[in-house]
């Protein structure tokens, strides 16, 4: 990794976003301010999905069914250890019966129970888990489909609880001597973080230069529509799709398309399609950014991008966006900004007035195709979407150089 591939890994992480790859550096997350975030980013990522569970093989997100049904039915075996009974039966606790008081003697007996199912404390601790647990995960999937929120049957949840840590120390100190497996091994683990959260500041991204390049124009585009993340973002192709949820955007990262797909498009239909197929030649079928929105912002749908590092140049890019732009599945109508990113520009970075013109000649139905830097691309995002920022509020909040406006001064 060069040593500006260390200054775009920091932006990456500022921005809370993860990358699992085959060749990946691990580095440290800035300490954010206090009012901005009130617990270790990575926390809730790491206690849902990150972390395997022994009994569940696998994280929690990925099990829920089985831990509700697991916990309703630890539940139903609920035995406490002291009970009243109006015959001295069993095993008599003389000490409670006699502090009950002489005139209550006869009327009944503390009696010790067999101590078979679930007891007192932990029946509190497996309570006081779902609650904080639900909280936890109304946090996680905040900005998902309301759908995602858990049901427990015959537990009173309340997720606007606050849980203080003494009690989720208390709980984890009770689940960790169980004999239950689901307390044991899923609701002291994952109470873990809380208690001894050692690791929950570091994320790792890829090592080479030209996939954090792709992943620092995924971060400066998204940083503009959602400004300040809550939780760590986690690229995973196999939990998430290589997709993160922002603010009213879905981003979606080397998004996969067939080949079949790609064929099929106008860029390749005909005698190309079938010499692809003959010769067994693989067709560009990876975007490396893609965004998009739920509601059309200003006339638009979405952006495609395709990102280049180092010295190549925009015409680099063009006949992967064209493939891009004619195969990526889409709604009737929509409308994409097909964007390419490259690291160093030969003939001066992109202008406003660049931005303005590629607007105005472009058709009000048709795509519109732009080139900047990565350098440029807040700066591009506020002339085209029209935005209330100036460009010093944008040039602080993406703390990139102002190439634009450096370029028109010039």
């Amino acid at each position: 990794m060069s040593d500006l591939g260390d200054l775009w890994s920091a932006e990456i992480r500022d921005y809370l976003l993860g990358r699992l790859s085959a060749k990946m550096v691990i580095g440290q997350i800035e300490p954010p301010p206090p009012q901005k975030l009130t617990h270790p980013p990575i926390r809730r990522w790491w206690i849902f999905e990150g972390k395997q569970y022994a009994t569940l093989a696998g994280s929690i997100a990925s099990n829920w069914d089985y831990i509700i049904r697991q916990a309703q039915q630890l539940e139903q075996t609920f035995n406490p250890r002291l009970r009243l009974s109006d015959r001295a039966e069993g095993t008599v606790d003389w000490a409670r019966t006699l502090a009950r008081g002489p005139l209550r003697l006869q009327s009944a007996f503390v009696i010790h129970s067999s101590g078979i199912g679930l007891n007192d404390e932990e029946r509190a601790a497996l309570h006081g888990w779902a609650t904080w647990i639900s909280i936890e995960w109304k946090e996680y999937t905040s900005g998902r489909d309301p759908g995602e929120r858990l049901k427990w049957r015959g537990f009173q949840i309340d997720t606007e609880k606050i849980v203080g840590v003494d009690r989720l120390r208390r709980w984890a100190h009770t689940a960790k001597r169980s004999r239950w497996p689901l307390l044991r091994d899923v609701v002291a683990e994952s109470l873990r973080p809380i208690l001894e959260p050692s690791e929950l500041d570091r994320l790792p991204l890829p090592a080479e230069d030209s996939r954090l390049f792709e992943l620092l124009c995924l971060v400066r585009i998204g940083r503009y529509f959602d400004p300040i993340p809550r939780d760590v973002r986690w690229l995973a192709n196999e939990t998430t799709g290589n997709q993160i949820r922002l603010n009213g955007v879905h981003a979606f990262y080397q998004q996969s398309m067939t080949k079949e797909a790609v064929l099929a498009s106008t860029e390749y239909r005909g005698s190309l399609a079938k010499a692809f197929t003959i010769f067994n030649i693989q067709p560009h079928k990876i975007i490396d950014l893609a965004f998009d929105f739920d509601k059309p912002k200003d006339g638009f749908d979405g952006i495609i991008v395709e990102a280049k590092s180092g010295a190549q140049q925009y015409e680099v890019a063009v006949p992967q966006l064209r493939v891009y732009r004619a195969a990526r599945p889409r709604k009737p109508q929509s409308r994409y900004l097909i964007w390419g990113v490259i690291e160093k520009p030969e003939s001066g970075d992109t202008t406003s007035d660049q931005v303005r013109q590629a607007l105005a000649d472009a058709n009000p139905t048709e795509d519109v195709w732009l080139f900047s830097s990565a350098d440029a691309i807040p700066h591009v995002l506020e002339t085209i979407f029209k935005a209330s920022k100036s460009s010093d509020e944008v040039h602080a909040l993406f703390n990139v150089p102002n190439a634009i406006s450096a370029k028109q001064e010039a």
